[in-house]
């Protein structure tokens, strides 16, 4: 089984942590398709990450490929429990990887650690102090509103936890801290990194990706 991505994307992150939960060796192939965009979309028609390799065939999106994974290693299952938790852990994920993914990833992540980390560009601080002050905010308080005091999303880890935590990983690597302004969701991504194969990929990110972390950012909640 082969992984092409690298960590730094959220979606690639996602089935790291997808394959380390569910004891899956696999070899991972560092491509970033920001600075291989031949490369990637020889892998992708759409240029992306992660692409799975495994049995002469090639799983594209974070998502089919975690319903893949799960197809043929059922146990443990990224989506567990009933109808009514898998329907909500599909839309945490969705939600996840698509609203708080083009805030985070998108605006804070991209100008923050792509532009003034990686490509050493000037940063749109204008674009970044509208999302923290305009529009993260709303999303983050619907997030609070949707997450349990304690504990998980539903009864056992699923992909609502890798989702989430996979996407405000690049938050903090960009300095978003929640903290006393969000403490529902402050204590929930405390409690996903007290998870073993969560703590080894950190382990690992800060061991690798330092240098590109950016000075916590001052955070205005609504």
């Amino acid at each position: 089984m082969i992984l092409h991505g690298a960590s730094i994307s959220p979606f690639v992150r996602k089935i790291m942590l997808a394959l380390a939960y569910k004891g899956i060796a696999y070899d991972l192939q560092p491509l970033n398709p920001y600075l291989e965009k031949e490369l990637a979309h020889k892998r992708h028609p759409m240029g992306k990450v992660p692409v799975l390799e495994h049995n002469n065939q090639t799983i594209m999106d974070s998502t089919v490929i975690a319903h893949y994974l799960d197809d043929i290693c059922p146990v443990p299952p990224l989506y567990p429990g009933t109808a009514e938790d898998r329907a909500k852990i599909r839309w945490l994920e969705e939600y996840s990887d698509t609203r708080l993914t083009s805030l985070i990833g998108g605006v804070l992540f991209y100008q923050k650690v792509l532009r003034g980390k990686i490509l050493n560009k000037e940063v749109d601080q204008d674009a970044v102090d509208q999302c923290l002050q305009h529009h993260l905010p709303m999303v983050l308080d619907y997030l609070e509103q949707q997450i349990p005091e304690k504990g998980y999303v539903c009864e056992h880890f699923s992909m609502a936890e890798v989702s989430l935590w996979s996407i405000f990983r690049n938050g903090w690597m960009a300095g978003l801290r929640l903290n006393s302004h969000y403490p529902k969701l402050h204590a929930y991504i405390s409690t996903i990194e007290q998870e073993p194969w969560i703590a080894n990929l950190i382990s690992e990110e800060n061991h690798e990706l330092s240098s590109f972390y950016c000075e916590p950012m001052i955070f205005k909640a609504n």
